[in-house]
């Protein structure tokens, strides 16, 4: 009986506190070329930040994230902020969302290739 109360008394704690987002976010140490997910190039700026998706191919490369795509690069080309770094990487961050953004909307959009009647 005791046990299933400890159990019923974690269960509502752990029900009970609010969930925070874990988020890891890297900053480049070099300039660096990328190949984004939808198939446009990049030159990412050293120091500039995004949020990390996933590792891949046991570590050696990282997956990050602007905005509505993704790219990966060689895992040494960035590091991982410290938590009293994502104030100034979080605002970095945004910026360059900001920018890929406003060069994605300034691209002239393919024609469709549906006919008009």
């Amino acid at each position: 009986m005791r046990l299933l109360l400890c159990l019923l008394s974690i269960l509502a704690l752990s029900l009970s506190a609010p969930a925070k987002e874990f988020k890891l976010y890297a900053a480049f140490n070099e300039d660096t070329e990328v190949d984004m997910a939808n198939g446009s190039k990049w030159i990412m700026d050293k120091d500039e930040v995004f949020p990390v998706l996933m590792y891949k191919e046991m570590q050696t490369k990282i997956v990050l994230e602007l905005a509505d795509t993704s790219f990966r690069t060689d895992t040494p080309k960035v590091r991982l902020l410290k938590n009293a770094e994502l104030g100034t990487g979080l605002a970095k961050y945004q910026k360059s969302v900001d920018n890929y953004l406003r060069a994605k909307a300034e691209k002239p959009q393919k024609p469709s290739k549906t006919k008009k009647p």
